[in-house]
């Protein structure tokens, strides 16, 4: 007989070091929390808001890429604990920003897609092959909306 997990625990804190959108600390805590839910995990994240200069440095000094990016995410689990995820999302909002522009949407919208991807990432999905691709944005595509966003999800 298996049990269901009735309480997630989260720890997360958000930082927010960008002057591109203000960020709604509620509205993140509820989008984590029913996505970890949703997979059953339990989590302590740090969740980093910035801007490209800032997320282009980071990318360069811990992954080689001179370039500014959307979103990355570092885990921080040493264990195989398979219901516990440890780890760090950190967003260029700025980026979210002038995409959610270009293409006639919510900037709010955005930065959740780069939260969702992130999340993602610490809970084991990959992107780097079309096929494991096409099953994490199709995992996008079906969380995105259940928390109201309506944002293109790439192929």
């Amino acid at each position: 007989m298996s049990r269901k997990r009735i309480k997630n625990l989260m720890k997360l804190d958000i930082i927010d070091l960008q002057k591109f959108y203000r960020i709604d600390k509620n509205t993140v805590r509820k989008l984590v929390k029913g996505i970890l839910k949703d997979e059953g995990k339990d989590a302590e994240l740090n969740i980093v808001f910035l801007d490209n200069k800032r997320i282009k440095e980071i990318n360069k000094n811990f992954l080689g890429h001179n370039y500014a990016t959307d979103v990355l995410s570092f885990s921080y689990n040493e264990t195989s604990l398979k219901n516990n995820i440890t780890g760090e999302i950190i967003v260029s909002v700025e980026m979210a920003a002038k995409l959610a522009q270009n293409n006639g949407h919510a900037v709010e919208g955005e930065v959740a897609l780069y939260i969702v991807h992130g999340l993602l990432h610490l809970l084991g999905y990959d992107d780097r092959q079309k096929r494991n691709a096409k099953k994490m944005h199709q995992r996008e595509r079906e969380l995105l909306p259940t928390f109201g966003y309506n944002v293109p999800v790439p192929d």
